[in-house]
């Protein structure tokens, strides 16, 4: 039973330790191609709070790290993130660099083999194993790593990425300031149009109606209607004070209150032309439908206002309001490859094939017990 076990555990350390070990380090040292990184830091930000032509790199990332969260553009970052490892860039660093024939030049580690030929899904997919990014949420800063089989096409390649970001930054930018103005272009035109309009028919009420300010009119109006009442109420305290001395039939009497009767009818008449609740053509309805009129034209005037200030900061924010992308850490020219970490990987491998040792012998064993 001893020598079964032995045997047993034996076979278990052949093919689940020795077997994949020996394959493990056959890959790592004959098979495995050597791949160069280059390393950069960049970072978005307005072009208000950074000068970047007025920095060396060390002060601008001093600056920068520095600086508050407002003058980093988050939005900006989350778009160049993903515009890195988007099939965009992909498409640009196959016409300028040939990556795809780069990769497809090594035959000999098939973890890292693709072929001539292949989908252009399985190539992103390819292309994102080779081409990270890391953003810190702190400071906003992205980290942008590149692979490559010579430390010159890694090199070569991180500087076309980083130039194709800063003309996509520049782009997103622009779109979004044309936007902006836009908006406010057509905010501009609308306003204008409802304005014109509303101040014509304003214009016209007074042609039709042959008053310049209707309301002015009609407290002109109450002035004249005041000043009658004073003057009839004046006249007929006179006539009291005839009647009072007089005969009725006197010429002064009878002078009197003909001059009376004509101030009421007079009186009458002013009223009826200011005040009427069922015509159109008297004072008051025309005031009221001035006041209105006015109304419209003065909140249309001022939305004109509003948009014409709302389009002229619109312009200003556009020209202010350009983002630009600054390298805090210029892509570096490696010397000796950064993956893969041959030893570490080893190791790694190593310790797990440890564990799925341990746990086959302890399920074994609890078989094995079960049994007795």
């Amino acid at each position: 039973m001893d020598q079964k076990n032995k045997r047993r555990n034996r076979l278990l350390r052949l093919f689940i330790i020795v077997l994949p070990m020996v394959l493990a380090t056959i890959y790592y040292g004959v098979l495995a191609v050597d791949r160069y990184a280059s390393t950069a830091q960049v970072v978005v930000v307005d072009d208000s709070s950074a000068s970047s032509g007025a920095l060396t790199q060390q002060t601008a990332g001093a600056a920068i790290l520095a600086s508050t969260a407002k003058q980093v553009s988050k939005q900006e970052t989350i778009f160049l993130l993903e515009y890195v490892t988007s099939p965009d860039l992909l498409a640009v660093l196959e016409d300028k660099l040939k990556w795809h024939e780069h990769f497809a030049a090594q035959y000999s580690d098939p973890v890292f083999w693709i072929g001539d030929k292949v989908s252009r899904e399985k190539l992103l997919k390819y292309y994102q194993r080779l081409v990270t990014v890391h953003v810190d949420e702190l400071t906003g800063l992205l980290s942008i790593e590149v692979q490559g089989l010579t430390p010159e096409f890694a090199n070569a390649t991180l500087k076309e990425v980083l130039k194709q970001s800063q003309k996509f930054i520049n782009d997103v930018s622009r779109q979004m300031a044309t936007d902006q103005v836009r908006f406010a272009e057509a905010e501009l035109a609308k306003t204008r149009a409802d304005y014109e309009s509303k101040r014509d028919a304003l214009v016209e009420f007074q042609s039709k109606n042959s008053l310049l300010d209707a309301e002015a009119s009609a407290k002109s109006q109450a002035g004249i209607i005041a000043t009658l009442e004073a003057t009839l109420a004046d006249a007929k305290a006179t006539l009291k004070g005839l009647l009072a001395s007089l005969n009725p039939q006197s010429p002064q009497v009878r002078q009197q209150q003909i001059r009376v009767a004509a101030l009421e009818k007079q009186l009458a008449a002013e009223k009826a032309a200011l005040v009427s609740s069922s015509q159109g053509g008297h004072l008051n309805v025309i005031a009221a439908a001035y006041r209105k009129l006015t109304v419209d034209a003065e909140i249309a005037e001022e939305a004109y206002k509003l948009s014409v200030s709302a389009l002229q900061n619109a312009k200003i924010e556009a020209n202010k309001n350009v983002h630009s992308l600054i390298t805090v850490v210029q892509p570096n020219m490696p010397e000796d490859p950064t993956y893969p970490f041959k030893l570490y990987d080893l190791l790694t491998i190593l310790v797990i094939l440890l564990f799925i040792y341990g746990i086959t012998r302890f399920v074994i064993a609890s078989i094995e017990d079960h049994r007795d």
